[in-house]
């Protein structure tokens, strides 16, 4: 997954909630784009114990986007 396709889907207006899944089948949702940072590598973001998580950009499998849309990388 590339940044570029991650700052897309934070630029919608209106915003639409997305959810990531990782290649391992974890998951991550995010209902606000100020959830989340994002660099060229990696996501930041905080986990349900308010601690901070990084994930990496390359360990992305989709992002489906709660328009419809399904984005896979």
């Amino acid at each position: 997954m590339r940044k570029e396709e991650i700052d897309n889907i934070l630029k919608q207006r209106p915003f639409h909630p997305f959810e990531i899944r990782l290649v391992d089948g974890r998951t991550y949702r995010f209902v606000s784009p100020d959830q989340l940072l994002v660099n060229r590598s990696a996501i930041y973001t905080l986990d349900e114990n308010q601690d901070g998580l990084f994930i990496n950009l390359g360990l992305i499998a989709t992002i489906h986007v709660h328009d419809g849309a399904d984005l896979t990388g």
